[in-house]
């Protein structure tokens, strides 16, 4: 680690120290002997000392401090700084430690004995004012700090420049060390957030989740702003989860549910993208905003985003930016790359499980579906063969007769129902086209079954129906038609629904037998009325309205409309 410098042209007047003439130590020269071997020897119980959990930056405070003071104090120099190097990209010096404390200012890597030290790669002197001496820091090949010393005047002897050499030896070990231990618990802080990660990928399949802890870890880890994870649908991408740092406010931020420049050109080049600054990058030229934008409209501008793969088909993508301009080390994109590979793994075993559940649901349905066809459906088809029979061989005038019709018709709306129930939780039915074609399908086996005509008109896309709403419009649709056959004696029926603005509305015309006179309000709560009633409460219980409007010989009138999203009512 120790790096050895040519003692050529070091001294203050020019002298150079290798024509010095040694000088044989006086007996007062060895007294100070041991005053340095004892300043040493308490640099090394201090450098020596385990870290124990404290903080690094505090230990290498306390050891550069001691470094300055007893080279300082050795020397009898006016003044002694170190400066650690923060970033090998970095122009200026961190002032580690300084003696007398505070007297000696950071400065930036100029012409100065201490920039001239660094770029040259060895001691360096000045001597416009006090003499300054600059001794260069090194961790193997790799400039860590300076060790600047300033006397009042005078000439450096062999000796000083020797002593200083081995402080400043001291001084580039303490740095390197700190680094060291830095970076190792780094790395281990890193190996145990992605462990977590592995281990949560592994028990949990919800994509939410996994994402979310995903997101968070990478913001903790490489320090950024803002980390988000898409994932790629059949109807383009979604932003799965999405974490940001703190004092960053969600409005600020440019990316929303989309994807950025950035992870659209990663997503096109179909590799890692990393970018200092995206806007000023030539290469988002094709991808990047409005070059109008001011620099301050732009919270982030660092960014690295990778796509996402399953089978060389890509699934979604990952991307983290800072909103400073940033060049990411070769240690933190690895890190990016590790996370990204668990994000894969997340969304691939979403996608699965998915599937798998999928799967379990369709073979249930059919399950039942073939339950219901060969119990329920043929014993109701068997009731309606009794039934013909009987009503083959009674007569027609007699009382039980319009009974029996009564029992007949209501055995084939309960077949029909069967059916479409069975056409639903088949695979066929799974696929059926749309939520439209299913309204006509129940029209259209209603008139098969009871004879009586009927029209539906249908205005709007019921595709904007949630699901929940689509389930009260068939089910009062259902009710209806089965009130019309059981009561209503009618020849002729329409059925008007429309779906606009924020309502659908239904409407049900029969030319029946109509309600009985002052039944118009309390149909639904009449004896054999129970399907009445029950499409009230379902209307009712969304937030709309139902409206039932009969009289004697007039047929009935049944009006409802309710939120065409239902979504969690």
């Amino acid at each position: 680690m120790r790096h050895a410098l040519p003692p050529s042209d070091i001294t203050s007047d020019g002298t150079n120290v290798r024509s010095m003439k040694p000088v044989a130590a006086s007996r007062d020269e060895v007294e100070p002997r041991g005053v340095v071997e004892e300043e040493l020897v308490a640099l090394g119980r201090l450098m020596s000392r385990p870290l124990d959990g404290r903080e690094v930056a505090q230990h290498l405070q306390e050891v550069s401090q001691h470094i300055v003071d007893g080279l300082r104090r050795l020397l009898g120099a006016v003044g002694c700084s170190l400066y650690g190097i923060e970033s090998a990209a970095g122009p200026d010096l961190q002032r580690l430690a300084a003696s007398p404390v505070g007297e000696i200012a950071a400065h930036p890597v100029g012409d100065d004995a201490a920039g001239r030290a660094l770029r040259e790669r060895r001691v360096a002197s000045a001597s416009d004012g006090d003499p300054v001496l600059a001794l260069p820091l090194f961790g193997g090949e790799r400039a860590v700090g300076v060790l600047e010393v300033r006397r009042g005047h005078g000439p450096w002897t062999l000796m000083e420049l020797r002593l200083a050499q081995i402080f400043a030896d001291q001084a580039a070990l303490a740095i390197e060390t700190a680094r060291l231990v830095t970076e190792s618990r780094q790395r281990r802080r890193t190996a145990e957030a992605l462990a977590l990660m592995a281990h949560a990928t592994s028990r949990s399949f919800d994509v939410s989740t996994l994402g979310r802890e995903i997101v968070d870890t990478l913001l903790l880890l490489l320090g950024c702003a803002r980390a988000t994870l898409f994932e790629l649908t059949g109807s383009g991408f979604r932003l799965v989860a999405v974490a940001r740092a703190d004092g960053f406010e969600a409005a600020a931020d440019v990316a929303g549910p989309e994807l950025g420049p950035v992870e659209t050109q990663a997503m096109l080049d179909r590799r890692l993208v990393a970018t200092s600054d995206f806007l000023s990058d030539p290469a988002m030229s094709s991808t990047a905003p409005d070059r109008g934008l001011e620099t301050g409209a732009v919270p982030i501008r660092a960014m690295l985003a990778i796509p996402l793969f399953h089978d060389d088909t890509p699934i979604g993508i990952l991307s983290v930016g800072d909103r400073a301009r940033r060049v990411f080390e070769r240690e933190e994109i690895e890190v990016f790359r590790a996370a990204a590979d668990h994000a894969a793994v997340a969304l691939k075993h979403a996608r699965l499980h998915a599937q798998v559940a999928e799967a379990v649901r369709v073979r249930e349905r059919v399950r039942i579906a073939n339950e219901l066809h060969d119990t329920l459906s043929q014993l109701a088809f068997s009731v309606g063969l009794k039934l013909d029979w009987c009503l083959h061989r009674i007569s027609a005038t007699s009382p039980l007769y319009p009974k029996l019709e009564d029992i007949h018709r209501d055995t084939g709306l309960m077949m029909a129902q069967i059916r479409q129930l069975i056409g639903h939780l088949s695979p066929e039915g799974l696929a059926e086209t749309t939520f439209a074609n299913r309204l006509e399908r129940l029209v259209h086996d209603f008139r098969e079954l009871t004879g009586t005509m009927v029209q539906l008109t249908l205005h709007g896309d019921p595709a904007r129906l949630s699901p929940a709403a689509r389930d009260v419009l068939q089910k009062t649709l259902q009710e209806a038609l089965v009130n019309i056959a059981k009561h209503a004696r009618a020849r002729r029926a329409a059925v008007h629904i429309e779906i606009g603005g924020d309502l659908v509305s239904i409407e049900v015309v029969d030319d029946g037998v109509g309600l009985s006179a002052g039944a118009t309000e309390v149909a639904s709560a009449q004896r054999g009325h129970f399907g009445l009633r029950q499409m009230r409460e379902r209307i009712e219980a969304v937030g709309g309205r139902l409206e039932i409007v009969g009289r004697p010989g007039a047929g009935v009138v049944i009006r409802g409309a309710f939120p065409l999203r239902l979504d969690g009512k």
